[in-house]
């Protein structure tokens, strides 16, 4: 496969200031890190970081369409959506594994709902819209697995979604605290309850 030289080229600096906002905020947290601190990695100056965000709210805020975005693309990729359910739902635990290897890296959602009330308005809007397609997909996933038999859940699929959902993002934070073994103990545990012997 060639490579074009866009491909080759590198980010420029507002992906740039994106990239380090979104693991710091991984990392650390919304409120824990400033302007100055993506600054002085960056080497640039302040009013750089300022010129293409001119406020935190608008960055934290780009960073969570940004992940809408890398949402909607996975949803969409032909080699996830011609899956069965049961495997979709293992592609989804698979984005989970990933978090849990880099660093034991919580996800988005995990990183800013401990936050949310500090969190600017439109930051909140788009935290919730992240969440609610990713759980309105997911409740479609365990819906179809269901009427395949592949899927085994008591209640309604939105419900369940949003357990399964809610427990990935614990069981990250848990490793945080403890380590990863941990995410697996709860990890296999959902697993068990969903996927059928």
């Amino acid at each position: 496969m060639t490579t074009t030289p866009a491909a080759t080229a590198a980010p420029d600096t507002r992906t740039r200031i994106l990239d380090l906002a979104e693991q710091l905020l991984l990392a650390r947290g919304f409120n824990a890190f400033s302007y100055q601190h993506i600054a002085k990695e960056l080497g640039v100056k302040p009013a750089a970081v300022h010129y293409h965000y001119p406020g935190k709210e608008d960055l934290g805020a780009a960073i969570i369409q940004r992940q809408r975005g890398r949402l909607r693309k996975w949803r969409g990729l032909p080699r996830l959506t011609e899956l069965p359910p049961a495997a979709q739902l293992e592609s989804l635990f698979d984005v989970y594994r990933t978090h849990l290897r880099q660093e034991q890296r919580v996800c988005l959602f995990g990183a800013l709902a401990a936050e949310f009330r500090t969190l600017p308005a439109a930051m909140q809007r788009e935290l919730r819209l992240f969440n609610q397609e990713l759980t309105e997909w997911l409740a479609e996933v365990l819906a179809a697995g269901r009427a395949a038999g592949t899927l085994v859940f008591r209640g309604e699929p939105l419900a369940k979604a949003a357990q399964v959902l809610t427990t990935l993002a614990g069981a990250l934070q848990v490793a945080r605290v403890h380590d990863e073994r941990q995410f697996h103990v709860v990890f296999e545990q959902l697993r068990s309850e969903l996927l059928p012997e």
